[in-house]
């Protein structure tokens, strides 16, 4: 969810961000010549996401407490449980109401749904069926969601019982998403401004 989030208001960075999961490669590969400059945008933001969330100190701190157990899957728990804090402080990142910043998520996508690789139309469907942003506020729908991944995984992960590790350390990473999110807006934010589009929600920069 941080990564529709952090795209600001245009649709096709959006899409783009979402999007990069299912990109290989150089952005300016002849591959990815079906995409115009708004999604390869979105690809970009979301790699400069990847790259600032893997080495900020407070997300170090949260994988360190997982890694003996989940070892390189820590990293996806962190994402998942940062959508969590996400959806439970929105009101505090957000002036856009939650409700709607879901339906326009799932108009974008539906807007979009020629470019979508197929292998992620049936996660797309999903989400939009199953409202898979509103959930994450849950720990089911958090448990939902790893079992998911988990399924998903080559090896044996045991993601779907993280739960349960989110619920014992849930103040240590609750302060340090309060930490690590503002700063992540500003990252995106300046990459959104520096392309001339609309912004995610300047006052976090208050937290800052």
């Amino acid at each position: 969810m941080a990564h529709l989030f952090l795209s600001g208001k245009n649709e096709e960075v959006m899409v783009g961000n979402l999007l990069e999961d299912f990109v290989v490669g150089r952005i300016d590969h002849p591959r990815n010549a079906i995409y115009n400059d708004e999604i390869k945008n979105g690809i970009l933001l979301h790699r400069l996401i990847d790259s600032f969330t893997d080495t900020h100190p407070a997300v170090s701190d949260c994988k360190s407490v997982l890694y003996d157990k989940y070892h390189k899957y820590a990293a996806v728990l962190i994402d998942i449980f940062f959508d969590h804090f996400l959806a439970v402080h929105w009101a505090e990142y957000s002036t856009e109401p939650f409700g709607d910043f879901r339906k326009r998520v799932h108009s974008s996508f539906e807007n979009h749904w020629s470019i979508l690789p197929e292998k992620m139309k049936p996660m797309i469907e999903s989400m939009i069926k199953h409202d898979w942003l509103k959930n994450y506020s849950e720990f089911w729908g958090i448990e939902r969601a790893l079992i998911g991944i988990s399924r998903r995984t080559t090896f044996e992960s045991n993601m779907e019982k993280a739960t349960e590790d989110l619920k014992f350390h849930y103040q240590l990473y609750d302060e340090k998403f309060a930490v690590f999110f503002p700063k992540m807006i500003l990252e995106c934010n300046k990459f959104l401004i520096e392309k001339g589009y609309s912004v995610t929600n300047m006052d976090a920069f208050s937290k800052i």
